[in-house]
């Protein structure tokens, strides 16, 4: 087995144990660490007339059953275009990319979502959530450039799991490992019970 094959079956290994905490934390976990709770309480009252359209497409989008059925998003990106309004509306559709197995639709919509926003903090979340979408296409590289992106310090623990999960993919398993320790270390709040999972599993192989 050469080394192409060798790395792909670490790869078909990788997505069938962690595939679903990949999604788990595309769609739940980072979700939470940016609710638009947060980020509408931090807008100008100027801009209510923007959020309300927003809130609008975001339930539409929380009760879409597919990218098929999203049109309407498009009518809003046009009027959100180059806001954070633009990204956070990207995010959700790749998140509904991803529920439908289209990962690379979901590359595309995180890395446009990138350019809507200046916000740092924005711009890291989705820079994790792509991080996570090249992993589990095996696009290890476009994976490393999106970590490099994330350079808001609250996202520090994230952004070392994530890399756990990339070294993991890559068959360094050893880096890894310390990879999902400093993880934990860095977690103000804990490590939550995936991250303790990968990690205790590495410990005992």
């Amino acid at each position: 087995m050469d080394n192409d094959e060798l790395q792909e079956e670490q790869v078909k290994k990788f997505i069938k144990e962690y595939g679903p905490w990949i999604v788990a934390g595309l769609v739940i976990g980072l979700g939470s660490m940016f609710t638009w709770r947060n980020y509408q309480a931090a807008q100008d009252s100027a801009a209510q007339a923007k959020t309300s359209a927003y809130e609008q497409v975001l339930e539409q989008l929380q009760n879409s059953d597919g990218l098929a059925n999203t049109e309407f998003a498009n009518t809003a990106l046009t009027e959100f275009e180059g806001s954070s309004y633009a990204a956070l509306t990207r995010m959700q559709l790749a998140a509904i990319a991803v529920n439908d197995g289209d990962l690379d639709e979901a590359a595309q919509l995180l890395s446009m979502a990138i350019k809507e926003t200046s916000r740092v903090e924005l711009q890291s979340l989705i820079s994790l959530r792509l991080a996570r979408v090249e992993i589990a296409r095996g696009e290890f590289e476009l994976a490393q450039k999106a970590l490099a992106n994330v350079a808001n310090d609250g996202f520090t623990a994230l952004k070392k799991e994530v890399e756990g999960d990339l070294l993991f993919a890559q068959g360094q398993l050893s880096a890894a490992k310390t990879a999902y320790a400093q993880a934990i270390g860095l977690s103000a709040s804990g490590a939550n019970p995936f991250l303790q999972m990968k990690l205790d599993n590495l410990a005992a192989n």
